[in-house]
């Protein structure tokens, strides 16, 4: 079980990063919980962790047909407060994989500061999420005729590609494609030459200047995103 000590510390954490207090609390539960596993069953404390331990505590949830997603989020926000950034890691692998498999690919109209006029003219062709954008944006002649057939300006299209092409960085999604966009990274491959604080400093710089209303993602984040873009391969041809 957490300290009293760190049960207060990880509360202020969670609450400099927006938490309710309902949230904050199912957080340090959830914690506990991890702890009192590790204690039983393992035989180690939380300052030990390794990997093997977090998917046999994952695998004792889904054993009971439960979702483990909450759990893992729980434990990413935890190993952030702790800066164990190789279990962070492992945490947010291992829910990226079971998001995968759940997940409803992102609909175009969740996009920020897009004309929803444009969604509904590609609607009507059966592109209607950000994997389908791509596909049919990727070339500058699929571009072009997908303008021509749909009245929509081939700047507009373009401009849905490249915030579709950024959401694969990953937990990338309305607002954050957006930051992305309109700071001028509208490629993975632009965001793959950065390192986190550099990228960090960038955003800072761009918020402070642009006036954007929204938060900066934390270095874990980042890095994470990052990481996804140096695997990833140039998309969306010019």
């Amino acid at each position: 079980m957490l300290s009293e000590l760190d049960e207060v510390e990880f509360g202020n954490f969670l609450k400099r990063k927006g938490k309710k207090q309902n949230v904050i609390e199912r957080n340090i539960q959830g914690v506990n919980a991890f702890t009192e596993f590790l204690e039983k069953e393992r035989g180690k404390k939380l300052t030990d962790v390794s990997k093997e331990d977090i998917i046999a505590y994952i695998e004792t949830i889904e054993l009971k047909k439960q979702s483990a997603k909450g759990s893992l989020y729980i434990l990413m926000n935890f190993f952030k407060f702790s800066n164990n950034e190789e279990m962070l890691e492992v945490s947010r692998a291992l829910r990226e994989e079971r998001t995968k498999k759940t997940r409803r690919i992102f609909p175009l109209k969740g996009l920020l500061d897009i004309k929803q006029e444009h969604v509904r003219k590609l609607a009507t062709i059966g592109i209607k999420n950000v994997e389908e954008m791509l596909i049919a944006g990727k070339t500058k002649k699929q571009r072009e005729a997908l303008a021509n057939q749909l009245e929509i300006p081939e700047e507009a299209i373009l401009e849905l590609v490249k915030l579709s092409d950024i959401t694969r960085l990953g937990y990338v999604r309305a607002k954050l494609s957006r930051l992305y966009y309109n700071a001028g990274l509208d490629s993975p491959m632009k965001v793959a030459e950065f390192e986190a604080q550099e990228l960090y400093d960038f955003f800072s710089k761009y918020v402070k200047e642009s006036g954007w209303d929204g938060m900066i993602p934390n270095l874990s984040d980042l890095k994470y995103n990052i990481a996804n873009a140096r695997k990833l391969e140039k998309f969306v041809e010019e």
